[in-house]
């Protein structure tokens, strides 16, 4: 009496079809997976700047004296202008109008690493300086208001934007529209 075997096994045909349509399926999941991973950029990059300036103003409060929050290229002194994409520095100072004169360095957070992720505004907002009350102390001349937009340069997600209610020193998450984003 012949015994029929059985084979186990895949066929070539059969492997083929399996791995074309594993091919498909990831052509048509990695688009959507992008959306997600610049969407989490520009989240991270908010929440970074969010963290700064509350580490900031809890500072200020802790240690009885002026704290300022000022963009920095070099991440040891404050930038002369309002470029807040390099990153950040957090630092004691003397409360010099109209500058930040760095007293001693707290804390350098830098920018968004990656390029997906611009950041604009800060308005003509050179530095945010919080004073042992926990308010901030701003120029009268600076808005009531000032507005961070993260921003995708693709456009490809939707903005986030940071308030910084620059008089109570509260922030808040603002607007699409408020992030002003190019």
């Amino acid at each position: 009496m012949f015994k029929v075997q059985k084979n186990s096994g895949f066929t070539l045909i059969e492997l083929m079809v399996t791995v074309a349509i594993l091919a498909i399926t990831v052509m048509i999941a990695v688009p959507s997976f992008k959306g997600v991973i610049a969407s989490n950029q520009l989240q991270g990059a908010r929440d970074s700047l969010r963290s700064a300036i509350q580490y900031a103003k809890g500072e200020a409060v802790a240690r009885n004296r002026p704290v300022s929050i000022c963009p920095s290229a070099d991440g040891s002194t404050c930038g002369d202008n309002s470029n807040w994409v390099d990153g950040w520095i957090v630092v004691s100072d003397d409360k010099q109008a109209g500058s930040v004169s760095v007293n001693t360095l707290l804390r350098v957070i830098e920018g968004p690493k990656v390029t997906a992720v611009t950041l604009t505004g800060g308005g003509s907002l050179d530095y945010l300086r919080f004073l042992p009350d926990g308010l901030a102390d701003v120029p009268a001349s600076a808005p009531a208001t000032s507005v961070f937009g993260i921003c995708d340069p693709d456009g490809d997600v939707s903005p986030y934007s940071l308030l910084v209610i620059t008089r109570t020193g509260s922030i808040s998450t603002g607007t699409e529209a408020q992030a002003n984003c190019p």
